[in-house]
């Protein structure tokens, strides 16, 4: 198994989620937290080294990057190295060009 780091900006990018699932979405903190976790168990995920195909968005495509949908909305734009991977960003899908 290898190590999965997430960087600031996708830390940054979930705690923003969390606000805006109980403000707009007039979710429970509850109910907030429990989608969060969801995404949290999801990227620990990417340990498994079965990696996902490069991204066809070109912005992540030139960068290397490959990129892993969570729940058919969310997607993270992730490294691999020897020792782990990184993700270096989360979009939602509907915001993305390709």
């Amino acid at each position: 198994m290898r190590k999965v780091h997430i960087s600031n900006a996708v830390r940054l990018k979930i705690v923003d989620l969390r606000t805006f699932l109980v403000v707009e979405y007039n979710l429970s903190e509850y109910a907030a937290y429990k989608r969060i976790e969801r995404i949290r168990v999801f990227l620990d995920s990417l340990s498994i080294p079965a990696d996902y195909a490069l991204c066809r968005f070109k912005k992540w495509q030139e960068l290397g990057y490959r990129c892993a949908v969570f729940e058919k909305s969310w997607v993270f734009a992730y490294e691999v190295f020897d020792d782990g991977v990184i993700v270096r960003d989360m979009s939602h899908a509907a915001m993305l060009l390709e």
